[in-house]
C-alpha cells in the first residue's frame, strides 16, 4: 500500500503530522520510525478495506460519521471518515495528548 492509493487520503495537517511522527520515532531508536509507519499504514488499510468496522468517534453526534482505528503497538489512533467511499484521514493522534484537535478539519 503507498499514499497514493486512491482508496484514501490524508488531510494536509494530518500528513506533516504524520510525517514528522515518522521522524521523531526514527529520531528516538534507528528502526523504531519504519515500524511506526508500518503499523500506520496496516492501520489505515484495515480502514480502508472495512471503514465501519471500526468504532465511532466517541462524543462524535454529526455527519459524517468519523471512526478510529487502533495503531498496533503504539499508543496512537487513526481517525477518519468516508466521503464518497474515500477514507479521509483526519489525524494520527495520540491516545492521551489533545483529545479531539482535529474536530475542525471534518467537512462540514
Amino acid at each position: 500500500m503507498t499514499f497514493a492509493d486512491a482508496d484514501f487520503g490524508f488531510h494536509p495537517e494530518a500528513q506533516a503530522e504524520f510525517v514528522a511522527d515518522v521522524e521523531w520515532f526514527e529520531g528516538r531508536e534507528i528502526g523504531l520510525g519504519e515500524r511506526f509507519d508500518g503499523a500506520v499504514r496496516s492501520a489505515i488499510k484495515d480502514a480502508v478495506l472495512s471503514p465501519e468496522a471500526w468504532p465511532k468517534w466517541q462524543g462524535w453526534e454529526r455527519e459524517p460519521a468519523v471512526r478510529s482505528r487502533a495503531v498496533d503497538k503504539f499508543p496512537y489512533r487513526v481517525v477518519y471518515f468516508v466521503a464518497d467511499e474515500l477514507v479521509i484521514v483526519l489525524a494520527v493522534a495520540h491516545e492521551k495528548r489533545r483529545p479531539g484537535y482535529w474536530r475542525d478539519r471534518v467537512i462540514r
